[in-house]
């Protein structure tokens, strides 16, 4: 997704390298970010001590909403690959809602968005069985990060099994199993951290 020329002017850029932790689980939130390009995992501990991502981001998504209520953040944030992060100080926004009205709508928006697929990552975690959590996640990644090609959707993310088994609270072994299962069934197609939907329907209705 394009990120919006007004939201870029409106906030502080960042250029950041890979593995680089932007927001820590737990600390004081401070600023909204928006991904201006590359990719950022959201991961969090659960109670029962799993380490879960709770969403992968690309250009054109927003993280840090905690700092709009003033509490800790909920996630980690770490990029993936090099990538340029547009920071907003809390503090700042009211005079930037008010000064560009459309930079308001669009944020309140993209932080309903975020704040909706990380509760339904947890809840899906520790509610459904393997197999559904996994081809939910896909989905997921698919309407939020997917390129239609000629043999399917294409996933325009990188996409490791670790990270996958951490956005489902799995071991990665349960979660290879499964992959197999949905390879074999000519469902997911994988290339290294490359994943191919062939049909998205299908995968909806397994």
């Amino acid at each position: 997704m394009a990120v919006p020329a007004h939201l870029v002017l409106a906030g502080l850029a960042r250029r950041l390298p890979h593995d680089a932790v932007v927001v820590r689980q737990g600390e004081p939130s401070t600023s909204l970010y928006l991904m201006e390009r590359g990719a950022m995992r959201l991961s969090c501990v659960t109670v029962d001590g799993r380490e879960l991502v709770v969403g992968l981001l690309g250009s054109g998504d927003v993280f840090g909403e905690a700092a709009l209520l003033g509490e800790p953040s909920p996630v980690e944030a770490r990029t993936i690959g090099a990538s340029i992060v547009v920071g907003y100080d809390a503090e700042l926004l009211p005079l930037v809602i008010r000064e560009r009205p459309l930079v308001g709508t669009e944020l309140l928006r993209l932080v309903a968005a975020r704040t909706h697929r990380t509760e339904r990552a947890l809840t899906d975690a520790l509610t459904t069985d393997l197999a559904s959590r996994i081809a939910a996640r896909l989905r997921d990644l698919a309407d939020q990060h997917g390129a239609k090609v000629d043999d399917g959707v294409r996933l325009t993310i990188p996409l490791t099994q670790d990270e996958l088994a951490r956005m489902v609270g799995a071991s990665r072994e349960a979660v290879n199993r499964s992959l197999r299962s949905l390879v074999a069934r000519d469902l997911v197609r994988t290339d290294r951290r490359t994943v191919v939907i062939p049909d998205l329907e299908a995968l909806v209705r397994t």
